[in-house]
């Protein structure tokens, strides 16, 4: 009699420290809370960033939760007089282990999730940049937190002692026939990641393609990425073919960039007047073109002796790439005027044939 009375004694002695361990972890739980609600969480949002906010609201949670598991975890194991066979302590060790698997998958993804979307929002403060990198965003995403979950169930199941084998060769076996089946998906959407961290090109630059269509990057997708012409058409090119092209970025590294206009004058010319004339008239065309770039200098290169001219090419620039087209234009009708006030001459083509006789000719004279 004594001695169950003095085993109930104990169990109830048990039961108030396992009782008091837990509370106390609740206790802490409610503080770290508290301490996040008035004094950290007001100091993380004025900061200027939200990188903080992405990291350290799902790690409140871990510490949170990870208090009550550490407070179940202690008050069960201060249980020293409750009837602990060995399956029962394997089958609380598997519990435990369960447990805090799923917090630390539930965490991860939270902060993978948010800088993903911290990402996505930091994009959108650029003009157009959003657009590179929202349908690979999402799809990104989605395939992270599919992988993890399938890998953290697989591992849950390793834990309970289930013979995982069997599904890891389906899963081998279904992974490689999907891997075929989708081989030139796949390679589009690994193209199109590379597109967007890499950015060659970006939305809303202008390109010229390998085979010399020009146009605006107007998308770039999972799968393609859309090319808008000058004509206002729509080319549509899969991303592993344009991760794969040589292609001319015209705002890399700037906009500003060089116009060139070729030129030829006659034999009789005077080069060097030729040259302080067209210079000067360059600068004059640069000062009324709004978009060139009028502290530049421009310049004329002497190419070669032609067949029919002697040829050169003058240099111009503009800071905005779309004004070449305009530059190039007034500067031509200019020169081509300003070289008929200065008598400066533009000669013609010329081709001289030579007509043998034939034998026939020959005898009739």
């Amino acid at each position: 009699m004594l001695a169950m009375t003095w085993r109930l004694s104990s169990s109830a002695r048990d039961l108030v420290t396992a009782g008091g361990i837990l509370l106390g972890f609740v206790l802490a739980m409610l503080a770290v809370r508290l301490l996040w609600l008035r004094v950290l969480g007001p100091l993380v949002r004025r900061t200027e960033t939200e990188l903080d906010d992405v990291i350290l609201v799902p790690l409140r949670g871990l510490v949170v939760w990870g208090l009550l598991l550490l407070g179940l975890y202690a008050a069960a194991w201060s249980l020293d007089t409750l009837p602990w066979t060995p399956r029962v302590v394997a089958v609380a060790a598997k519990v435990f282990g369960i447990a805090w698997l799923v917090l630390a998958i539930w965490t991860a993804l939270r902060i993978f999730n948010g800088l993903v979307a911290w990402r996505v929002r930091a994009a959108a403060a650029r003009a157009g940049a959003a657009r590179d990198i929202t349908h690979q965003a999402v799809l990104v995403r989605k395939t992270v937190n599919i992988l993890v979950l399938a890998l953290g169930l697989l591992y849950v199941l390793r834990i309970a002692d289930v013979d995982i084998s069997p599904l890891l060769a389906t899963g081998a076996i279904g992974g490689l026939a999907v891997a075929l089946a989708l081989q030139d998906t796949l390679s589009n959407l690994f193209a199109g990641l590379y597109l967007t961290v890499d950015k060659p090109i970006s939305v809303g630059d202008f390109i010229r393609l390998e085979s010399g269509d020009e146009g605006f990057v107007e998308e770039i997708g999972w799968r393609n990425a859309k090319i808008r012409l000058w004509a206002n058409n729509v080319v549509v090119i899969p991303n592993s073919k344009l991760s794969q092209s040589v292609i001319t970025n015209y705002f890399l590294p700037v906009q500003e960039m060089s116009v060139y206009v070729s030129c030829g004058v006659s034999y009789d010319s005077d080069l060097q007047h030729v040259e302080d004339v067209t210079i000067a008239l360059a600068k004059q065309v640069m000062q009324a073109v709004e978009g060139s770039a009028t502290d530049w200098e421009p310049v004329v290169r002497w190419k070669e002796f032609g067949d029919s001219a002697i040829t050169f090419v003058v240099v111009l620039r503009v800071r905005d790439f779309g004004i070449q087209y305009k530059l190039r234009s007034d500067f031509i009708k200019a020169l081509h005027r300003r070289f008929r006030e200065e008598g400066i001459e533009i000669p013609y083509p010329i081709r001289t044939l030579i007509m043998k006789p034939s034998p026939s000719d020959a005898g009739a004279e």
